[in-house]
């Protein structure tokens, strides 16, 4: 079972952060989240939010900025410069695997593009919510896995999202921990998909477990490591 490090660690590291990235490799995780967004001038730079408040007090949309603007912006946590998507690629610890999450559909392009430079499309899994993006992947870069990330909260309303994944073209999904069951596990793997969860509290993470899932999205990646061991 895969062990992905959800948005670098924010609970022990600022979100989308360098320091995030190599706290996951040390804690034992097998790879990394990141979040990704373009800027004005079409740079992918980190940040979950499209207008980064909640992280770094900006009332502007991060598409509005250039990235020389944004790259001067304070992270609220600890006072750092928010990252490009290049620099978390070259900060990349060998053999941990990044988790792409393209927040804006555009960004995927330039994501596999940054990815390619750097040598370590092979390392990467390409996930968005948006279809255009998923699209994106399976064109740009056929053999990474590429996942549809949608919200569900029903067992069937999860198996007839994993029906759709199949059918855009999507290689996996990642399923709520509210809606993920045995018979959802199996149903995506049917259907051909690697299907991860999201386990959004400590509390759940071992059903989310026992449950069976080919990866599971935590904040808490060594008390994953410890139930899966």
């Amino acid at each position: 079972m895969l062990v992905v490090a959800h948005r670098t660690l924010p609970l022990d590291h600022p979100e989308n952060s360098l320091a995030g990235i190599i706290g996951a490799a040390g804690a034992g995780a097998d790879a990394v989240e990141v979040d990704v967004r373009l800027t004005r001038d079409r740079v992918a730079v980190l940040t979950h939010d499209p207008i980064p408040w909640r992280t770094m007090r900006s009332i502007f949309p991060v598409r509005w900025r250039r990235a020389r603007s944004f790259g001067r912006l304070r992270v609220r946590a600890d006072g750092s410069h928010p990252p490009r998507f290049a620099e978390a690629v070259e900060a990349l610890p060998a053999g941990l695997k990044v988790a792409v999450d393209v927040k804006d559909g555009r960004s995927m392009a330039a994501a596999i593009d940054v990815l390619v430079a750097a040598d370590r499309l092979p390392d990467a899994l390409l996930w968005s919510s948006h279809r255009g993006a998923v699209q994106v992947a399976a064109e740009r870069a056929p053999d990474v896995e590429r996942a549809w990330l949608q919200n569900t909260t029903t067992p069937p309303s999860t198996m007839d999202y994993c029906r759709a994944a199949a059918d855009l073209g999507a290689k996996a999904v990642s399923v709520m921990d509210v809606s993920l069951t045995p018979e959802v596990v199996a149903t995506g793997r049917e259907l051909g998909l690697v299907v991860y969860s999201w386990a959004r509290t400590l509390e759940v993470q071992d059903q989310v477990i026992a449950s069976g899932p080919d990866g599971i999205v935590t904040d808490w990646v060594k008390e994953a490591r410890d139930s899966i061991n």
